[in-house]
């Protein structure tokens, strides 16, 4: 079934109000009226879709992760080598940065680091499960966390600091620090 156009509009304008006025104010302190006014809907409009602030930060969340992960899973390498993982960097990059402003807010806001740390176990655990890793083989358990971590770490800091660098070029810089990993 498909959903009504006006229905992915009108989220999306509260999405996109939501992070706005997150840019500048702590989650806490942004309301549904103040949604609302950006978005130029009603309150009532917000609730239709939404339980409150927190459930909308949730679903904007999830959805990001999922797309994520999805992109993860289409192009981790069947066949890992060092010199594959290419394509997976530049996907996941691409995606990173058509996505900044939420990215950066998202993790501008990560102040106890739930996002990296979510990100980090989600990525270790998949990437475990692909390989095959029993959960005994700490050596590679730790060499893969190891791995990810620092990918994830870089992301941010190029997020977040880091504006000269060209996506194409970060997934290159990674890739080559791959492949030495090896």
């Amino acid at each position: 079934m498909r959903i009504d156009r006006r229905i992915t509009k009108t989220q999306r304008a509260i999405q996109q109000s939501f992070v706005d006025l997150l840019s500048h104010k702590k989650i806490n302190q942004v309301t549904v009226a103040d949604i609302a006014k950006k978005a130029d809907i009603a309150r009532s409009t917000f609730y239709l879709h939404y339980e409150d602030i927190y459930d909308l930060y949730e679903q904007i969340t999830d959805n990001l992760l999922s797309s994520l992960t999805n992109r993860f899973d289409r192009f981790y390498p069947i066949k890992p080598l060092a010199s594959s993982f290419k394509n997976l960097m530049q996907e996941l990059i691409n995606y990173v940065a058509e996505q900044k402003q939420l990215f950066q807010v998202l993790f501008q806001k990560d102040s106890e680091n739930k996002l990296t740390n979510h990100l980090t176990n989600l990525f270790t655990n998949r990437i475990l499960k692909i390989e095959k890793i029993s959960q005994y083989n700490k050596q590679a358990y730790f060499e893969t966390l190891f791995t990810v971590t620092g990918a994830i770490n870089i992301f941010v800091n190029w997020l977040m600091q880091d504006s000269d660098t060209e996506p194409h070029e970060l997934s290159n810089i990674l890739n080559q620090i791959i492949m030495k990993l090896e």
